[in-house]
C-alpha cells in the first residue's frame, strides 16, 4: 500500500504568521505545504516563505467563485501566483476556468514549476462521467496534477470520488469530497493512487469543509497501519 502524502494548508493573515505556522509544522512531518495567499490581509512575500523551508510548496490564490477569498483583480491575482513560482514554489494551483489558462500554464512550467489545475463543486457530487470529463479537460490543458473536488451529500458519494482513481490518466490526481460526509474519501484517496490529500495546520485553520488537521490525519493513518 502506498504511503499517503499530506499537503498542509496554511491560511495565514500575513508572511509573519505563515512563518510561524511553518515553524510549528517542522516537527510534524507534512509532505508538502499549500500557501493560501488569498487569506493574507497584506501581500505575502513568497521569497521569504520559500527560504524558510525545504518542503515542496504550492502557491494558491483562490477566487471567490471557487471557494477562495481573493479581492484582487484577475491580473494581480495571477501575478501573485507567478511571482511565487519565480521565487521557487514548486507548484501553481490555477482554476480550470481561468482565462488564458494555456498561456499561464506554459509560463508556470517555463519558470520551473508544476501545474495543478483545480475545480471545486460546492453544490454536490458530480457523476462519475462528469468527473472523468473534467479530468480529461484538465489533462488537455497541461495539468501535472488534476485536482477535482466536490461536496459529498452522503457517505455513498465517497465511492464516486474514489472510483475516479480506477480511470486511465496521465499525471497526478487529487479527488475527494468536501464536508463531513466526504472525510472517508479525503483519507482513502492517497491510498488509492492519489497524488496527495489535504489537511489544515491547526484546528480553526481549515480552508474547506470537512478538512481534518495534520495531527488527526496522521493518527488515522497510524491506526490503519499505514
Amino acid at each position: 500500500m502506498a504511503s499517503p502524502r499530506i499537503c498542509v494548508v496554511i491560511t495565514a493573515r500575513d508572511t509573519a504568521e505563515a512563518l510561524e505556522r511553518l515553524t510549528e509544522l517542522a516537527s510534524q512531518g507534512p509532505d508538502l505545504i499549500e500557501v493560501r495567499f488569498d487569506y493574507m490581509e497584506s501581500p505575502g512575500d513568497p521569497e521569504v516563505i520559500r527560504d524558510s523551508t525545504d518542503l515542496p510548496l504550492i502557491a494558491t490564490h483562490r477566487r471567490r467563485d471557487q471557494g477562495g477569498h481573493s479581492e484582487m483583480s484577475e491580473p494581480d491575482r495571477l501575478a501573485v501566483i507567478l511571482d511565487a513560482v519565480e521565487a521557487g514554489f514548486d507548484y501553481a494551483d490555477l482554476e480550470l476556468n481561468t482565462l488564458g489558462l494555456d498561456n499561464l500554464g506554459s509560463r508556470v512550467k517555463a519558470l520551473g514549476g508544476s501545474l495543478v489545475i483545480s475545480h471545486h463543486d460546492f453544490r454536490g457530487t458530480p457523476s462519475a462521467e462528469e468527473l472523468r470529463e473534467t479530468m480529461s479537460r484538465m489533462a488537455e490543458r497541461g495539468a501535472d496534477v488534476c485536482k477535482i473536488i466536490g461536496t459529498a451529500q452522503s457517505p455513498r458519494d465517497n465511492l464516486v470520488y474514489l472510483g475516479l482513481f480506477g480511470s486511465p490518466r496521465e499525471g497526478g490526481l487529487v479527488c475527494f469530497g468536501m464536508g463531513r460526509d466526504g472525510i472517508l474519501s479525503r483519507v482513502l484517496s492517497p491510498l488509492m493512487g492519489g497524488e496527495f490529500t489535504y489537511a489544515s495546520s491547526h484546528a480553526g485553520g481549515e480552508s474547506a469543509p470537512g478538512q481534518l488537521t495534520l495531527a488527526e490525519m496522521r493518527e488515522i493513518y497510524t491506526l490503519m497501519g499505514v
